[in-house]
C-alpha cells in the first residue's frame, strides 16, 4: 500500500469502521473492536521479529 501522508488509511480504516458498526449490537463492535487490536497487536510483533532478523539478531 503506498500512501503519501498516511491520510488515506486513516480515511479507509475510518469509513470501514462505520460501515461495520452499522447494523451491530453495542458487544458484538466490543468483540470485533478487540479482535482487530489483537490482530494489529500481532502484526506488530510478526514485523518486529522479521525485522530483527534481518538485521542479523534472533
Amino acid at each position: 500500500m503506498n500512501c503519501n501522508s498516511g491520510t488515506d488509511v486513516v480515511l479507509l480504516a475510518s469509513s470501514l469502521a462505520i460501515l461495520i458498526a452499522g447494523d451491530l449490537n453495542v458487544d458484538d463492535i466490543n468483540i470485533l473492536g478487540s479482535l482487530f487490536n489483537a490482530i494489529g497487536d500481532n502484526l506488530a510483533i510478526i514485523a518486529a521479529k522479521k525485522q530483527s532478523i534481518s538485521q542479523g539478531n534472533t
